[in-house]
C-alpha cells in the first residue's frame, strides 16, 4: 500500500468540499426548509434518508480534522494563538456586516437602533442559533460564522483538558461534558456557543487520537468497516443532528453516529487525495481559501437581501438553489480574491522595508 505522509495540505479537499456542501445547503435551505413539517411528505423522506449521511458527517469531519493537527500548549499561549488567528477574522467580518446592515438600513429609512441590535449584538455576544426576541427587540445569529467561534472555544477546552496528565481522566472530562451538552434542550441563547464548544471539543479529541495512532494511514478492516456501518445505519434514520443549533435529537447516540460518519468521511476523502483533476483540484484550491470563504459567506448570508432573489423562483427550488449558489459562489470568489490581493502587496512591502 502506497505509503503518505502528513502534509499542510492533506485536508485541502476535505475543506473544499465542506465549504461546498455549506454554501449549497444554505443556498437550497432559502426554497425548503426541510426540517419544517409541512415539508415532511412521503415523496422527499427517501431523498431525506439518502442525504442524512452529509447532514451527519460533514462537519464533525471539519472538527476532527481540526483535532488532527492539535498539541498541547501553555494556556497563555494557547490563547493567544487562536485569538490571533480565529478571533481577529471574526471581529472584521463582525464589523464589516454591521456596518454593511446600517447602510442597508439607512437606504430602506429603517431603525438604526433595532439593526444594532439584529446585527451587531450577535456578534458581541456569538450568539448562534440566536434569532430570538429581546425585549421589543430581535437579536439575529452570527450565522455560519459559529464556526470560528466553536472552534476557539473547543480548541481552548480541549488544551484545558490535557493539562490533565492522565489520558482516563481526560477522555473522562471530555465525554462527560459532551453527554451532558447533548442531553440540552434546544436553546436560542448560547453565548459565544459554549455548548457546542463543549461537543466539538471532543470531536477534535478524536482527530488527536486518530493522528495518534496513524488511523488515517492504516487499512480499515472489513469487520471494522462494516462494524461502523451499522453503528451508522442504526441511528441515522431516527435521529437528527444540526452542531450549530446544538440539536442532538438521540443525545449521544447522534454524537457517536457523527464522530462515525465523519471518520469515514475523512478516510474517503484522505484516500482521494492522489487523485487530480480540475474538479478535485477547484476543490483543493477551495480548501486552501475556506477561512476566507466561510468570512465571505457569512458576509453575503447575514446581509445580502436574498428575499429580492427568492421572490423570483418561487415553486422552483431547484432553480431558485442554483441561481443562489452561482451568486454566491460569483460574490465569494470576487471576495477572496480581493483579499489574496491585499495580502500579497502586504507580504511585498513588509519585504522590502
Amino acid at each position: 500500500m502506497e505509503k503518505r505522509v502528513n502534509s499542510i495540505g492533506m485536508f485541502d479537499f476535505s475543506r473544499g468540499f465542506l465549504m461546498f456542501a455549506v454554501v449549497m445547503a444554505h443556498s437550497f435551505t432559502q426554497y425548503f426548509k426541510y426540517w419544517e413539517p409541512q415539508y415532511m411528505t412521503i415523496w422527499w423522506l427517501p431523498a431525506l434518508l439518502a442525504m442524512k449521511p452529509v447532514i451527519y458527517g460533514v462537519i464533525p469531519m471539519f472538527f476532527i480534522m481540526s483535532g488532527y493537527g492539535f498539541r498541547k500548549k501553555p494556556m497563555g499561549r494557547c490563547i493567544k494563538e487562536r485569538t490571533r488567528y480565529l478571533m481577529k477574522p471574526y471581529v472584521v467580518v463582525g464589523i464589516v456586516v454591521t456596518m454593511l446592515a446600517l447602510v442597508k438600513c439607512v437606504l430602506r429609512d429603517g431603525s438604526k437602533v433595532a439593526t444594532l441590535w439584529e446585527y451587531g449584538v450577535p456578534f458581541l455576544l456569538g450568539l448562534c442559533p440566536g434569532s430570538m426576541q429581546i425585549g421589543e427587540y430581535y437579536v439575529g445569529s452570527i450565522g455560519p460564522l459559529w464556526f470560528l467561534v466553536v472552534l476557539f472555544f473547543g480548541w481552548i477546552i480541549l488544551n484545558l483538558a490535557f493539562q490533565i496528565q492522565s489520558e482516563g481522566s481526560r477522555l473522562l472530562c471530555l465525554g462527560v461534558g459532551m453527554l451532558v451538552c447533548t442531553r440540552l434542550p434546544f436553546l436560542s441563547f448560547i453565548p459565544y456557543c459554549l455548548i457546542q464548544s463543549v461537543c466539538c471539543a471532543f470531536y477534535m479529541y478524536i482527530g488527536y487520537v486518530i493522528k495518534k495512532y496513524n488511523l488515517l494511514n492504516e487499512k480499515l478492516s472489513r469487520q471494522n468497516l462494516i462494524i461502523l456501518l451499522i453503528i451508522a445505519c442504526a441511528v441515522l434514520p431516527f435521529g437528527n443532528i444540526e452542531v450549530s443549533q446544538n440539536v442532538w435529537a438521540l443525545g449521544s447516540l447522534d454524537f457517536v453516529a457523527g464522530a462515525v460518519v465523519g471518520f469515514l468521511f475523512l478516510k474517503l476523502f484522505h484516500l482521494s487525495n492522489r487523485y487530480h483533476g480540475k474538479l478535485v483540484n477547484a476543490f483543493r484550491t477551495a480548501g486552501k481559501y475556506s477561512l476566507y470563504i466561510l468570512c465571505f459567506h457569512t458576509i453575503e448570508y447575514l446581509v445580502f437581501p436574498w428575499e429580492l432573489v427568492s421572490v423570483h423562483f418561487t415553486g422552483h427550488v431547484i432553480a431558485g438553489t442554483l441561481v443562489t449558489f452561482a451568486i454566491r459562489s460569483v460574490m465569494i470568489a470576487a471576495g477572496c480574491y480581493l483579499v489574496k490581493i491585499y495580502l500579497n502587496k502586504k507580504m511585498k512591502k513588509s519585504r522590502t522595508k
